[in-house]
């Protein structure tokens, strides 16, 4: 293997690595100055990072005021600086290798996030069914179409009260995200032992 290329994919690791680093710094500027002036720090840093993060911006990455779409463009930027350096250490690139690396960054970046925000949502919506907070019933109304589709599955014939549900959606997506994380781990390290 031409040596060349072992070290232009390394070297292009390291650039994907910067840039991630890049986008890193333009969100938490961007919550500190949300609208840059010319010449300014954040300003100089939307002209490097927001043509990439514009190619992910879309009302489908948008949970009420955040915006995910960072997220996916680093997921994105990390599977490509992974299989690069995969690359440059081996000089090949295995079709169980990258099958493995999508897995992972399925359910790293994409999964995982949205099962933990559920479960941090439902943590706020149980506390609120047990206190009766009104400041967090109003958070917690995110939780709204989880506890809809568990009543559904599991208190189709009876009315139950909102403290049970609560509770009960809560064990159903740490079930779920117990599940999800042992398959997944089943999946990424089979696919890593596909000979081709």
């Amino acid at each position: 293997m031409n040596t060349f290329m072992l070290d232009m994919a390394n070297f292009l690791a390291r650039l994907i690595s910067l840039y991630s680093f890049f986008i890193w710094i333009r969100i938490f500027l961007s919550w500190i100055n949300p609208f840059p002036r010319e010449g300014s720090l954040t300003y100089y840093f939307a002209l490097i990072v927001d043509p990439f993060l514009n190619l992910f911006r879309s009302k489908h990455f948008r949970v009420g005021i955040l915006d995910l779409s960072p997220i996916f463009a680093i997921a994105v930027l990390s599977l490509v600086q992974s299989l690069l350096k995969l690359f440059s250490i081996y000089g090949t690139i295995r079709f169980g290798w990258v099958l493995s690396l999508l897995l992972q960054y399925t359910w790293s970046y994409g999964i995982q996030i949205f099962l933990m925000f559920a479960i941090i949502v439902m943590i706020v919506r149980t506390i609120a069914a047990f206190t009766g907070s009104l400041a967090l019933s109003r958070i917690a109304t995110l939780a709204d179409p989880l506890m809809k589709k568990v009543r559904e599955i599991f208190f189709t014939r009876r009315l139950v009260k909102d403290t049970t549900l609560s509770v009960t959606t809560l064990i159903v997506i740490i079930c779920i995200y117990a599940m999800l994380s042992y398959i997944f781990s089943l999946l990424i390290t089979y696919s890593m032992r596909i000979p081709f």
